[in-house]
């Protein structure tokens, strides 16, 4: 095969670039900077909507938008159950139904024949978009999740007495993570309020520090010749050398909470149950909301999969297993040949698998464990890459008779599954709509201004709604679609990559304990979003500023008003998904916990000085302590009184505030294994205040989105 240069790739480029503009130029007119003439391409004859619609033309418009509004303000003070979820999501889709009967009967453009193609191309999204909604709306009605707690309640009683306490192996599979993860969560399972357990770390990379590893913590190691099939092939390997009845795996970046098994082993006493899940939950900001100053306000975007789609999946048996947090019974997964090795990831296929064989799975919608969640973007896309790879794979896999096994409840989640591995597409459609009808002047709808205040806000400004007050704010319509926005383009080319060959090129595992000196702009990520961003702003420039100094005729409001929106809506989420793409210097990878607890600090010789944690790591403290008595480099010890905890550390700054307090921060020295055992604990097995999921609403995700715009700390902020 001939290479061609990229030189001479990059000019061929430029040249279809340069000669397309001409071209585009050359098209202008009176009628606007467009590529159509108005007139030539949305027809001008009057256009009625059907009766049956029952639209009005007076005030009454505005009618079902004020309902809406009104209701959104009193779903704040109406929690959301199983009863009030059957009255709310019933309305929700009769709005859909509502607006897709306008959409196809009144407001296709056929007047030329690429408005024909544009319009179909917009309204199919749109179809697929209002399927996937539809179905997920009645499969989020009922959910399981206080029924569940009230289980667990229920069955921890028997487990703390003994009454029930089966032998648990718990698996710990490592690749390539550092070894101080590895450790903290070989600890953390070591410290889980459970006697009869046996830690096993799965070494899929054959280090020989991590064999001596798990000799110093006194846990068994298991390793293989070979990487075959992956985690699945791993998992596989150590099943046959084990014997526990029930098996908790936890990946090596997650910590078990102290009481994550006699939450969890109870549900076993049903002979039915073979597999429990627990959501995962993380102790560091992901990278959207690191990069954006966001750390402490927004949930991680797996919280909306966790906290509202989990427990009604457990209403219809549909629980996906998510390749951590979760106790399965032995004989259960050797029942279905052990783990499936097929696709590029493990948990979703082998969920399936028990599914189909008639399996129950349990979901318990309780934060029992956090791990580490991507630090840097193209971790995340890259990661979220391999998931849809692994989700779409199953689909092609001859030996699941998907279709044929699975119940009724249960296909109507693999389908949902299936409709959402192209959402990518449909996102990319809604991002470029906009700035395609701006060039072209081709409406990709005929409408006027009433009809889409009646037909199209009220089921938007209600989705929006529901979707956070559904999960108990635990996710938010906005920022969903920002997360979206970053993940659409090299996902649109993975599906490319998939439909032609699904079984292609697998991304690696993710990366963990990453650091980073400096910014990073991730150019091949944000670049395509940033020309996208200046052609919607530079095209509004051009079509408003040209119109106000009479250089064209403006379109009527009715194509003008929802187009303007439309581009700065877009441009504002674009603004914010390129903001949260450009990656931060990541200089710590043991993060810092807000605990506050009384300490004694003492220096050789010196009397004992009474502070105050501010916050603590793995590596170190920042203490707040009376006076100046301490400068950097002073040895000094720590003692914790209410953890049991003594460590030895150095000075490394201080710095006196004006309420007469000095901020000391503290390097810990070489510890003992018991100290660092202690220090694990504390930070991540038992249950703080600051590991409880973050809710924020709708109101104020929005206020947040547009001062992180304002802000521009991404850009802005100096680093030394």
């Amino acid at each position: 095969m001939v290479q061609i240069s990229r030189w001479v790739q990059g000019f061929f480029g430029f040249s279809v670039l340069v000669a397309g503009s001409l071209f585009f130029y050359g098209q202008w007119s009176s009628g606007g900077p467009t590529l159509f003439l108005d007139y030539l391409v949305n027809p001008l004859e009057a256009r009625e909507v059907p009766g049956w619609l029952g639209f009005p033309h007076d005030d009454a418009i505005a009618l079902p938008l004020i309902c809406v509004l009104i209701g959104g303000f009193c779903l704040r003070f109406i929690p959301a159950t199983n009863g009030t979820r059957m009255i709310v999501k019933p309305i929700l889709l009769l709005l859909g139904l509502r607006y897709l009967a306008w959409r196809s009967v009144s407001s296709l453009n056929f007047g030329h024949p690429f408005s024909v193609a544009f319009t179909v191309v917009i309204y199919v999204a749109e179809c697929v978009c209002l399927l996937s909604f539809a179905l997920h709306t009645m499969q989020t009605i009922v959910s399981t999740e206080t029924m569940r707690k009230r289980e667990a309640d229920r069955y921890e009683g028997a487990v703390k007495s003994g009454e029930y306490g089966p032998s648990v192996d718990v698996f710990v599979p490592s690749y390539n993570e550092p070894e101080d993860i590895v450790r903290r969560t070989v600890i953390g399972a070591q410290a889980m309020d459970y006697p009869n357990k046996r830690i096993y770390i799965l070494d899929d990379t054959r280090r020989e520090h991590i064999r001596e590893l798990a000799r110093e913590l006194g846990c068994d190691y298991i390793t293989r010749p070979n990487n075959d099939h992956a985690k699945a092939g791993n998992l596989n390997h150590a099943l046959p050398k084990t014997d526990g009845e029930l098996i908790a795996l936890m990946d090596a970046d997650f910590v078990p909470f102290q009481n994550f098994l006699t939450r969890t082993v109870g549900f076993f006493r049903d002979g039915s149950v073979s597999l429990i899940q627990t959501p995962q939950n993380f102790y560091n900001p992901d990278f959207h909301a690191r990069n954006l100053g966001l750390g402490g306000f927004l949930p991680n975007d797996l919280e909306s999969f966790f906290g509202a789609i989990q427990p009604h999946r457990d209403a219809l048996n549909s629980v996906i297993c998510c390749g951590s947090c979760y106790v399965v019974r032995r004989e259960s997964i050797e029942a279905i040949g052990g783990y499936y090795t097929q696709c590029c990831v493990e948990d979703y296929q082998t969920s399936l698998k028990m599914l189909m064989a008639g399996q129950k799975l349990v979901y318990l919608n309780e934060t029992l464990s956090m791990g580490e969640s991507t630090r840097m973007c193209v971790d995340f896309v890259d990661q979220r890459l391999r998931w849809l790879q692994g989700n779409f794979q199953v689909y092609f896999c001859r030996d699941l008779k998907l279709w044929e096994q699975l119940n009724w409840g249960q296909r109507s989640f693999l389908f949902e599954q299936w409709v959402h591995c192209f959402s990518s597409v449909v996102r990319l459609i809604f991002l470029l709509c906009p700035l395609v009808s701006l060039y072209t002047g081709v409406a990709p709808y005929l409408t006027s201004l009433g009809e889409i205040v009646f037909f199209f806000l009220p089921f938007w400004v209600l989705s929006a709604i529901v979707q956070g007050w559904s999960s108990d704010y635990r996710s938010s319509y906005f920022w969903t679609e920002v997360y979206g926005l970053i993940f659409c383009i090299p996902a649109t080319v993975r599906m490319w990559e998939l439909v032609r060959n699904p079984f292609g090129k697998v991304s690696k595992v993710t990366r963990k304990g990453v650091k980073a000196a400096g910014r990073s702009y991730n150019w091949s990520l944000t670049l395509p979003l940033m020309v996208i961003l200046l052609l919607n702003v530079g095209g509004l420039v051009l079509k408003l500023g040209g119109g106000a100094v009479g250089w064209w005729h403006l379109l009527p409001d009715a194509q003008l008003v929802p187009m303007v929106f439309w581009l700065t809506y877009n441009s504002v989420l674009l603004m914010v998904a390129i903001l949260a793409s450009i990656d931060q210097p990541v200089r710590r990878v043991m993060d810092r916990f807000p605990l506050n607890s009384p300490c004694e600090l003492r220096v050789a010789d010196g009397a004992a000085i009474a502070g105050m944690s501010g916050n603590v790591s793995e590596g170190g403290a920042e203490i707040f302590v009376r006076g100046d008595g301490l400068v950097r480099g002073d040895r000094v010890t720590i003692q914790f009184p209410q953890e049991a905890l003594v460590l030895e550390g150095r000075v490394l700054r201080s710095r006196r505030d004006r309420d007469g307090l000095s901020r000391v921060g503290i390097e810990f020295l070489t510890m003992d294994l018991g100290a660092r055992r202690r220090l694990v604990e504390w930070l991540y097995c038992e249950v703080h205040d600051f590991k409880q999921r973050r809710k924020p609403g709708s109101l104020d995700s929005i206020f947040v989105m547009l001062l992180s715009v304002l802000q521009m700390r991404s850009v802005t902020r100096f680093y030394r």
